[in-house]
């Protein structure tokens, strides 16, 4: 059983962690390259996609990287088409459609600690909700 150093949760754009970007965090651990290298080959086929990971740094300078599903923050807006949500609410509403925040609640549904589907829209709508967007 090795021993663990650090457990820490890491997001990147799929495909483009850069040490340069993520040195500060794994400088200290001496795997700033290693991480890099590996994260960028399993989420090759996630660019354009902000992919969050949970990493456990181990004494021996070796890791494991649990990769996540994206959050619902960054789905929606992408959903959207807007760089961040609208919480004043006096500017122009954001919409979404129902058929996106179905499709999102999908892609989630198994991180989300619901057992139905209807359950895990409630919990997008939610999100949606509090970034000031409208859902049609």
């Amino acid at each position: 059983m090795k021993k663990i150093t650090r457990t820490m949760k890491i997001m990147a754009m799929g495909g483009a962690a850069s040490p340069a970007k993520l040195g500060q965090k794994l400088g200290p651990y001496g795997i700033g390259a290693k991480f890099c290298t590996e994260f960028n080959a399993k989420t090759a086929d996630r660019k354009d996609e902000l992919v969050p990971c949970v990493l456990t740094i181990y004494e021996d300078k070796t890791f494991d990287i649990v990769l996540k599903t994206a959050p619902v923050t960054y789905l929606l807006k992408k959903a959207a088409k807007v760089e961040k949500g609208n919480p004043d609410r006096k500017a122009a509403p954001i919409h979404v459609s129902k058929e996106e925040v179905k499709k999102i609640a999908e892609y989630k549904m198994p991180e989300l600690n619901v057992s139905s589907l209807e359950a895990a829209i409630r919990c997008v709508e939610g999100t949606a909700k509090s970034m000031g967007i409208v859902i049609d």
